[in-house]
């Protein structure tokens, strides 16, 4: 019985450890001025081909995957110039200033590339970095994309729903 209780005492302070906070640069995360974003703000992986495909474009949207679990093997913060403001029908207000807004992209196991401007998938992402959860090579990440609701209306957002 002491072992199992020791052995219990060892895996919470593991854990503990395991969900310890990691600094975060915040400018990764902030709207900055037009022209004053980086191209790549945070990345972890270093291909070619996903460091140009995520800023050239050409992904699908996260809101088509509302709902839904993904598996994630990468994950890049990059920089997006689009208007401040937006029109009744929420379209650009072109009238409004350019800023450089975080944009999230993940690439997932099954060889998609997802991105989302949204401010709450960049909280949470940011979120997700600041615990030390994001994917590296070999340690993908499963995440369930949803909506809740805001005082404002509705935000997506995401929970990790397994380590690998």
């Amino acid at each position: 019985m002491a072992n199992q209780t020791n052995q219990t005492e060892v895996t919470a302070a593991q854990e503990t450890t395991t969900l310890a906070k990691v600094e975060v640069d915040n400018s990764i995360f902030k709207v900055v001025a037009e022209g004053e974003g980086q191209a790549v703000r945070f990345t972890t992986t270093f291909d070619d081909a996903a460091l140009f495909n995520a800023v050239n474009g050409g992904s699908d949207p996260v809101k088509k995957f509302l709902g839904q679990e993904v598996e994630v093997t990468d994950m890049l913060i990059t920089s997006a110039e689009l208007h401040e403001g937006r029109t009744a029908d929420g379209e650009q207000d072109e009238s409004t200033p350019i800023v450089s807004k975080p944009c999230v992209h993940f690439y997932t196991a099954d060889g998609q590339h997802l991105t989302t401007l949204s401010n709450g998938i960049v909280k949470s992402a940011k979120n997700l970095i600041s615990c030390g959860f994001t994917p590296s090579e070999g340690h993908s990440i499963v995440i369930k994309f949803r909506t809740v609701e805001t005082k404002k209306g509705t935000a997506h957002t995401f929970d990790l729903v397994k380590r690998n």
